[in-house]
């Protein structure tokens, strides 16, 4: 071959594994010639111009543990479980005791005004200041505590909690329910509860999204038919998304590729035409802004 024939690829657009090698053909990406898909692609990321650059190494560790898991922030507060304590980190990685919990359990939370609700299928209230505290017992017919669960969810003033296959809704601006009137049956375990501007996207062994003003106004609408990985879900702008519209979009992976679901209940799979993913039970999630793009990020076990 002449050299003179050798071109360089300088652009990429990601990985395709669905497709055959042999048909992977150059593409036209936001106006670009030449960006190329990936058969395979590991220790990578790609940049706002499509270019590769080789991931960074991990770093220090800033904290250890015996069996840490359920990190969770806000962006204004961090709390994480390891072993049978609830902590909360600071900045500075410095951590606090906030409650002991029953190991082995996964935990949920939901920030609503000053308070950070959390469950794990065992425990249930909430941090205020440095506090924990149990949800409301009113001591009224019909009335009790929300129970704990597996997820929680803070939408149009009222928590929601997944135990198995019920949602159960708190009247608003509290933490307790109707035993008559604030539940919701569905048809296998939740998987996932997100909220966005105008509703809610909840999975069993579907994505329904749960839209009406309060909880004797919600209509439920079938989305998609591939249910979420269990924690692989969050909430993040559409913006960061690369959607040119306002507000929030829920974002979460399904064994079909990873899933966006706008304020209104439309709902988009990115992956699943260029990706085969590969079945996992659980996960974790966040989205991280890197090298001028924001990743959504998770881990799959």
């Amino acid at each position: 071959m002449d050299i003179s024939d050798q071109k360089s690829v300088e652009r990429f657009s990601g990985i395709n594994n669905v497709d055959e090698a042999y048909r992977l053909f150059p593409q036209i990406i936001d106006r670009r010639w030449n960006v190329f898909p990936l058969r395979e692609a590991n220790n990578v990321l790609i940049d706002n111009t499509y270019a590769l650059k080789s991931r960074p190494g991990f770093g220090s560790a800033v904290l250890t543990g015996t069996d840490i898991h359920s990190l969770w922030s806000d962006g204004v507060r961090c709390f994480f479980v390891d072993g049978t304590t609830l902590y909360e980190m600071d900045a500075a990685y410095n951590k606090k005791v906030i409650m002991t919990v029953t190991s082995g359990y996964r935990m949920s939370f939901a920030p609503v005004n000053d308070r950070y609700y959390f469950t794990n299928e065992r425990e249930i209230g909430y941090i205020k200041g440095a506090v924990n505290y149990a949800c409301m017992n009113p001591s009224r017919e019909f009335k009790l505590p929300l129970p704990a669960g597996s997820h929680i969810e803070y939408f149009m003033g009222c928590l929601f909690v997944s135990v198995k296959n019920v949602i159960y809704i708190s009247d608003p601006l509290c933490d307790y329910y109707d035993t008559r009137t604030g539940y919701r049956q569905f048809a296998d375990d939740i998987t996932m509860i997100r909220a966005v501007d105008n509703g809610l996207y909840i999975s069993d062994t579907k994505v329904w999204f749960i839209k009406g003003k309060g909880n004797d106004e919600f209509v439920r609408e079938e989305v998609e038919a591939e249910p979420a990985i269990p924690f692989t879900d969050l909430r993040t702008s559409a913006d960061s998304m690369g959607y040119d519209v306002s507000g929030d979009v829920a974002v979460w992976t399904s064994k079909t590729g990873i899933v966006i679901g706008d304020s209104g209940g439309t709902v988009k799979n990115l992956t699943s035409d260029r990706y085969h993913m590969v079945e996992h039970g659980r996960g974790a999630a966040f989205v991280r802004d890197s090298n001028n793009v924001k990743h959504y990020i998770n881990t799959l076990y």
